[in-house]
């Protein structure tokens, strides 16, 4: 079962200084707020990124809006920094999901178990709309 779809926000190492914005500008509260494992890079974080955000999660009045910075290496540009985050209670159901989007569209990251816990994938469908799909193992 799908339990929610939150806007998803990619900064290039700037996305301190948008959840700052953000606050200002709507009154956003931040609910988790976490920075990059060094596991993800075998174990040392790139440099000029130890002050990055792997994750964030805050809510503007009861709507919850996530963010991060990309990891090291990748850019985003205006237009293509956004993606719609669906959270599913279910790995198959993600799989499947996942499946139906790939079809005609673009894998960007096929899914799989994260260290952080949960499957993850990200996909681009064939109309351009990009999606993460979240699932929480245990």
């Amino acid at each position: 079962m799908i339990t929610e779809a939150t806007p998803f926000l990619n900064f290039n190492g700037d996305c301190h200084e948008a959840i700052a914005l953000y606050g200002r500008a709507f009154g956003a509260t931040v609910v988790d707020r976490r920075g990059w494992d060094p596991a993800m890079f075998g174990g040392e974080l790139p440099p000029g990124f130890d002050d990055g955000v792997m994750y964030a999660r805050l809510t503007v009045g009861s709507v919850p809006l996530e963010m991060s910075d990309v990891p090291p290496g990748m850019t985003v540009e205006a237009g293509s920094n956004l993606c719609v985050n669906l959270h599913v209670t279910e790995a198959d159901e993600l799989d499947r999901c996942f499946a139906v989007l790939a079809e005609g569209g673009n894998v960007v990251m096929p899914p799989e178990d994260m260290f952080w816990g949960a499957r993850y994938g990200k996909v681009v469908d064939r109309f351009g709309i990009a999606w993460s799909l979240h699932c929480q193992l245990a």
